[in-house]
């Protein structure tokens, strides 16, 4: 009888831990798709606008003020406008 009281109960902690793991996936996959979604729409809002341009490879160039920001999947470059005209020349070369 203890036994199987122990098989029934480790059965049944089994079932509540996936149970709630399965629930907190999908609110994680919600989560997840909701923020994509919302940068997706930033994204196409701000490059209506003017301040962002994605270009090949993943690559973004936005303005922000006087800020100018070039992004990629691992690094990101801001630059000033005192920058702009040493990038430039250095890209003219």
């Amino acid at each position: 009888m203890y036994r199987e009281f122990l098989v029934f109960a480790g059965i049944v902690v089994i079932a509540l831990f996936m149970s709630i793991h399965n629930r907190n996936l999908d609110t994680i996959n919600n989560a997840e798709e909701h923020a994509r979604e919302h940068r997706i729409e930033r994204d196409n809002l701000l490059m209506r606008d003017g301040q962002l341009i994605k270009v090949g490879n993943g690559v973004t160039f936005a303005k922000s003020s006087d800020l100018i920001i070039i992004s990629q999947a691992q690094s990101t470059i801001i630059l000033n406008q005192d920058d702009v005209d040493e990038v430039i020349a250095f890209l003219s070369k």
